[in-house]
């Protein structure tokens, strides 16, 4: 056992902090509060991620922690379907964080189980991927007093070909001009799909409207808020400008 002064106090925030905190999180994941008990367990999962990083030894564990972190993002944005399976999967990689960082604190350099989790894991990402390939459902696309509106018509908005329609729609138009997304059909719109679409704010006046609140708190959560506006409707937008 390590006698490393760092590590010994590490293992005791682990013991009396985060465990528990992780505990919490994984029985209202587990007890169908899926987006609570992810929001409880990214704390605890990004500190770990962040100070095995640094610690002589435990690299190993900060990458196994951050492959378990965006499991949990994809999960939480919807990217990953929360099927009972992938939350399962979720919760098993999350607890074997702990079983890592007494792996490594001991000595035991056995990886099966791990490698085993992280095969599973990219397996459950790599099927949503090849479902999402195809084109999605497209936009609709309006004028109104020179304002470009594209409404979104895919009610879950995460891979290309979700949101490679809208960033076309928002090309076709003159740099500068102004630009509503209409989001009233969309129950979830992806990290992925909201830095898109933001990393052309700079050029065009993007902003949306009828968000929902699960897609709100990822454009928010994520800090995309600074480059689109959001309004509650379209007669909001109108009023404002």
């Amino acid at each position: 056992m390590s006698e490393d002064p760092m590590v010994e106090e590490f293992f005791s925030e682990v013991n009396d902090k985060y465990y528990p905190q992780v505990m919490e999180g994984l029985e209202l994941l587990e007890g169908d509060e899926l987006a609570q008990g992810i929001e409880i367990l990214a704390r605890p999962l990004h500190t770990i991620k962040g100070v095995t990083g640094f610690m002589a030894g435990f690299e190993e564990a900060s990458h196994f922690t951050h492959k378990i972190e965006d499991f949990l993002k994809k999960v939480q944005s919807g990217e990953v379907e929360s099927t009972p399976g992938n939350v399962t999967l979720l919760s098993r990689g999350v607890n074997m964080i702990f079983q890592v960082l007494e792996q490594l604190r001991e000595g035991d350099t056995d990886t099966g189980e791990r490698e085993e989790v992280l095969s599973l894991i990219k397996e459950a990402s790599s099927s949503e991927q090849a479902e999402g390939e195809a084109l999605g459902a497209g936009v609709d696309v309006e004028t109104r007093d020179g304002v470009t509106i594209i409404t979104v018509k895919d009610p879950r908005v995460h891979l290309e070909g979700h949101f490679k329609p809208i960033i076309s729609a928002i090309l076709s138009i003159e740099p500068g001009d102004p630009v509503l997304l209409d989001l009233a059909g969309v129950l979830t719109f992806g990290s992925g799909a909201w830095a898109a679409v933001s990393s052309m704010g700079t050029t065009f006046k993007i902003a949306a409207c009828n968000v929902s609140p699960d897609a709100k708190q990822t454009l928010i959560g994520w800090g995309f808020d600074n480059t689109i506006s959001l309004y509650p409707d379209r007669e909001t937008y109108f009023t404002a400008q």
